[in-house]
Protein backbone atom coordinates (compact mmCIF):
# COMPACT_ATOMS: atom_id res chain seq x y z
CA UNK A 1 0.00 0.00 0.00
CA UNK A 2 1.29 3.45 -0.91
CA UNK A 3 1.31 6.26 1.67
CA UNK A 4 1.50 9.98 0.84
CA UNK A 5 2.52 12.78 3.19
CA UNK A 6 -0.32 15.29 3.56
CA UNK A 7 -1.16 18.27 5.76
CA UNK A 8 -4.93 17.91 6.33
CA UNK A 9 -5.11 20.57 9.06
CA UNK A 10 -3.25 23.35 7.22
CA UNK A 11 -6.46 25.34 6.71
CA UNK A 12 -6.97 25.35 10.51
CA UNK A 13 -3.71 27.29 10.91
CA UNK A 14 -3.38 31.00 10.08
CA UNK A 15 -1.74 32.00 6.82
CA UNK A 16 1.96 32.77 7.38
CA UNK A 17 3.76 35.36 5.28
CA UNK A 18 7.47 35.94 4.79
CA UNK A 19 6.98 39.10 6.88
CA UNK A 20 5.63 36.95 9.75
CA UNK A 21 8.75 34.75 9.56
CA UNK A 22 11.06 37.76 9.47
CA UNK A 23 9.26 39.32 12.47
CA UNK A 24 9.65 36.04 14.40
CA UNK A 25 13.36 35.93 13.56
CA UNK A 26 13.82 39.57 14.65
CA UNK A 27 11.87 39.07 17.92
CA UNK A 28 13.97 36.07 18.85
CA UNK A 29 17.35 37.03 17.37
CA UNK A 30 17.68 33.96 15.17
CA UNK A 31 17.56 32.80 11.56
CA UNK A 32 15.38 29.88 10.49
CA UNK A 33 16.69 27.32 7.97
CA UNK A 34 15.28 27.88 4.46
CA UNK A 35 13.55 24.48 4.20
CA UNK A 36 11.74 25.08 7.49
CA UNK A 37 10.68 28.57 6.35
CA UNK A 38 9.26 27.00 3.16
CA UNK A 39 7.27 24.56 5.32
CA UNK A 40 5.87 27.40 7.44
CA UNK A 41 4.86 29.35 4.34
CA UNK A 42 3.31 26.45 2.40
CA UNK A 43 1.92 24.19 5.16
CA UNK A 44 1.45 26.91 7.81
CA UNK A 45 3.42 24.79 10.28
CA UNK A 46 0.62 22.21 10.52
CA UNK A 47 1.35 18.61 11.51
CA UNK A 48 1.95 16.08 8.74
CA UNK A 49 -0.10 12.92 8.40
CA UNK A 50 0.14 10.01 5.99
CA UNK A 51 -2.77 9.03 3.73
CA UNK A 52 -3.04 5.76 1.87
CA UNK A 53 -4.68 5.01 -1.48
CA UNK A 54 -7.95 4.24 0.33
CA UNK A 55 -8.06 7.68 1.98
CA UNK A 56 -7.15 6.42 5.45
CA UNK A 57 -4.97 8.77 7.55
CA UNK A 58 -2.24 7.79 10.03
CA UNK A 59 0.11 9.71 12.29
CA UNK A 60 3.69 10.28 11.14
CA UNK A 61 6.50 8.26 12.75
CA UNK A 62 10.11 9.30 12.32
CA UNK A 63 13.34 7.30 12.81
CA UNK A 64 15.68 8.42 15.59
CA UNK A 65 19.40 7.61 15.54
CA UNK A 66 20.52 7.74 19.17
CA UNK A 67 24.15 6.93 18.36
CA UNK A 68 24.40 4.59 21.37
CA UNK A 69 23.26 7.21 23.90
CA UNK A 70 21.34 6.15 27.02
CA UNK A 71 18.25 7.92 25.66
CA UNK A 72 17.99 5.16 23.03
CA UNK A 73 15.85 3.33 25.60
CA UNK A 74 13.08 5.63 24.30
CA UNK A 75 13.02 3.56 21.10
CA UNK A 76 14.08 3.76 17.44
CA UNK A 77 11.29 6.08 16.28
CA UNK A 78 9.07 8.91 17.49
CA UNK A 79 5.53 9.99 16.64
CA UNK A 80 5.02 13.66 15.79
CA UNK A 81 1.67 14.65 17.30
CA UNK A 82 1.86 18.44 17.75
CA UNK A 83 3.66 21.10 15.75
CA UNK A 84 4.53 24.68 16.61
CA UNK A 85 3.69 27.52 14.25
CA UNK A 86 3.57 31.31 14.08
CA UNK A 87 0.43 32.69 15.72
CA UNK A 88 1.83 36.02 16.97
CA UNK A 89 -0.43 38.83 15.77
CA UNK A 90 -2.96 36.37 14.32
CA UNK A 91 -6.59 36.07 15.39
CA UNK A 92 -6.08 32.47 16.49
CA UNK A 93 -3.67 31.67 19.29
CA UNK A 94 -3.92 27.91 18.78
CA UNK A 95 -6.04 25.94 16.35
CA UNK A 96 -7.75 22.89 17.73
CA UNK A 97 -5.94 20.51 15.37
CA UNK A 98 -2.62 20.12 17.15
CA UNK A 99 -0.79 23.41 16.98
CA UNK A 100 0.98 25.65 19.45
CA UNK A 101 2.63 29.06 19.25
CA UNK A 102 6.32 28.79 18.33
CA UNK A 103 7.18 31.93 20.32
CA UNK A 104 5.67 30.42 23.49
CA UNK A 105 7.29 27.02 22.94
CA UNK A 106 10.73 28.61 22.73
CA UNK A 107 10.26 30.07 26.20
CA UNK A 108 8.59 27.04 27.77
CA UNK A 109 11.21 24.59 26.51
CA UNK A 110 14.45 26.62 26.62
CA UNK A 111 15.67 24.81 29.75
CA UNK A 112 15.20 21.39 28.11
CA UNK A 113 17.81 21.55 25.37
CA UNK A 114 21.23 22.98 24.55
CA UNK A 115 21.40 26.37 22.76
CA UNK A 116 21.24 26.45 18.97
CA UNK A 117 18.14 24.26 18.70
CA UNK A 118 14.53 25.35 18.17
CA UNK A 119 11.56 23.20 19.29
CA UNK A 120 9.26 22.59 16.31
CA UNK A 121 6.94 19.85 17.63
CA UNK A 122 6.27 17.19 20.25
CA UNK A 123 5.38 13.54 20.55
CA UNK A 124 2.37 12.46 22.67
CA UNK A 125 4.57 12.46 25.82
CA UNK A 126 5.87 16.02 25.21
CA UNK A 127 9.33 14.95 24.10
CA UNK A 128 10.54 17.48 21.52
CA UNK A 129 11.38 17.55 17.84
CA UNK A 130 14.02 20.28 17.30
CA UNK A 131 15.68 21.96 14.35
CA UNK A 132 19.27 23.19 14.41
CA UNK A 133 19.87 26.91 13.96
CA UNK A 134 23.63 27.34 14.32
CA UNK A 135 26.85 26.05 12.76
CA UNK A 136 26.98 22.36 11.90
CA UNK A 137 23.52 21.87 13.43
CA UNK A 138 21.77 24.20 10.96
CA UNK A 139 18.78 22.57 9.31
CA UNK A 140 19.24 19.18 11.00
CA UNK A 141 16.25 17.72 12.83
CA UNK A 142 16.67 16.13 16.24
CA UNK A 143 14.51 14.38 18.81
CA UNK A 144 14.87 15.09 22.51
CA UNK A 145 13.72 12.40 24.92
CA UNK A 146 12.36 14.05 28.06
CA UNK A 147 12.76 10.67 29.78
CA UNK A 148 16.54 10.98 29.86
CA UNK A 149 17.69 14.58 30.37
CA UNK A 150 21.21 14.90 31.79
CA UNK A 151 22.36 17.60 34.16
CA UNK A 152 24.25 19.64 33.22
CA UNK A 153 22.49 20.00 29.87
CA UNK A 154 24.18 18.28 26.94
CA UNK A 155 23.44 16.46 23.70
CA UNK A 156 23.38 13.08 25.51
CA UNK A 157 19.56 12.97 25.43
CA UNK A 158 19.17 14.05 21.81
CA UNK A 159 19.03 11.75 18.78
CA UNK A 160 19.37 12.68 15.11
CA UNK A 161 16.25 12.31 12.98
CA UNK A 162 17.39 13.81 9.66
CA UNK A 163 20.17 15.93 8.17
CA UNK A 164 17.66 18.41 6.67
CA UNK A 165 14.03 19.40 7.15
CA UNK A 166 13.01 18.02 3.74
CA UNK A 167 14.74 14.72 4.55
CA UNK A 168 12.84 14.74 7.84
CA UNK A 169 9.49 14.98 6.02
CA UNK A 170 10.53 12.32 3.48
CA UNK A 171 11.47 9.91 6.31
CA UNK A 172 7.93 9.81 7.74
CA UNK A 173 6.23 6.44 7.88
CA UNK A 174 2.67 5.66 8.97
CA UNK A 175 1.97 4.89 12.60
CA UNK A 176 0.28 1.49 12.48
CA UNK A 177 -1.19 2.04 15.97
CA UNK A 178 -3.26 5.07 14.81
Amino acid sequence: MRWTLVFPFADDFPVISLEDVQAFEARNGLRLPTEYVDFLLTCRGSPPRLRNDEGEHRGALFPVDWGGKAAQSYGPEALLSLTFSLFEGKESTSPYRGGANLDDCMIWNEHLHPPGLLPIGTDPGNSLFLIGLEGDLTGKVFFLSTWSIPSPMSFEHIGLVASSFNEFLRSARPDEAS
